[in-house]
């Protein structure tokens, strides 16, 4: 109720003047880490961060950017508009911030040559001993959409093994939601491969084969969304690994399982119409 109260009143303010860089840059992260949605705060936030980015420092910009992809609002303009003040602090970001920015523009698929080029390789080699699990983790993904967008820019031979291989060690979890899923698909006779690791790292819940196709099956719990609307993380999976490995992918959302209840006969049915077995 707070987070839905506070968006109301900055929504109808006439002008955002009296807010600084920092108190905006400060709210949308406070929305992001709180996994709040509401995207009518985020494009008026973002209209006056537009406006008003050369005012903004390194950490003002790193924490804007990533509290949009995380909340996958993909505000396309936004992220193009603001890329030469980007380009600007380059020497200002952390690596923690190398990573966020990487990462957030990731998600939103936007090009950024001015901001992607050698001087952004070097600025991340300098830091290299200074990156840990979660932000090479944040340089993996955008590695692979340099792969994804056929650019020809690389992360140094050895920063790019160090992201790949902390993408790789990431732990999977199950869950007795994921367990009904699976223990459903095998009873349609669909043999599903468990927690399947493909060859750029991602990690499947499941892959089953439908007419000689194999299709990636996420069973997607309620930390994959805000509200019904999938987070950044989950939006860049499933681009990515449908794009790079060619597998498409089907989601089983937890509320639409959560539905069915204990009937199987329509959990089967919801399988059946959402694999097109």
């Amino acid at each position: 109720k707070l987070f839905k109260k506070v968006a109301e009143h900055i929504i109808v303010l006439d002008k955002l003047d009296k807010f600084s860089p920092q108190n905006i840059s400060n709210i949308v992260w406070a929305y992001a880490t709180a996994k709040e949605a509401h995207p009518p705060l985020f494009e008026k936030l973002a209209g006056s961060a537009t406006k008003r980015q050369n005012e903004y420092h390194s950490q003002d910009i790193t924490n804007l950017l990533w509290s949009f992809a995380s909340n996958g609002l993909l505000d396309q303009h936004l992220f193009s508009s603001i890329e030469q003040t980007v380009v600007a602090n380059l020497s200002k970001y952390s690596s923690q911030g190398l990573g966020n920015i990487a990462w957030a523009y990731t998600v939103a698929n936007v090009a950024a040559p001015s901001l992607f080029n050698e001087l952004f390789i070097n600025a991340c080699l300098q830091k290299e001993n200074e990156f840990g699990v979660e932000f090479c983790c944040q340089l993996h993904q955008w590695q692979l959409w340099q792969e994804e967008s056929k650019s020809n820019i690389s992360l140094h031979p050895s920063l790019q093994e160090k992201c790949r291989q902390a993408f790789l060690t990431r732990v999977p979890t199950s869950s007795a939601f994921q367990d009904d899923v699976f223990s459903q698909l095998a009873s349609l006779g669909l043999k599903p491969e468990e927690e399947v690791l493909t060859k750029r790292g991602y990690r499947l819940d499941a892959v089953v084969e439908v007419k000689g196709k194999k299709i990636g099956i996420e069973v997607d719990g309620p930390s994959h969304f805000l509200g019904r609307k999938p987070t950044g993380s989950t939006i860049l999976k499933w681009r990515q690994v449908t794009n790079l490995e060619g597998i498409p992918i089907v989601s089983v959302p937890y509320w639409e399982w959560n539905k069915l209840r204990k009937d199987i006969d329509k959990k089967q049915q919801y399988l059946r119409s959402l694999l097109h077995v």
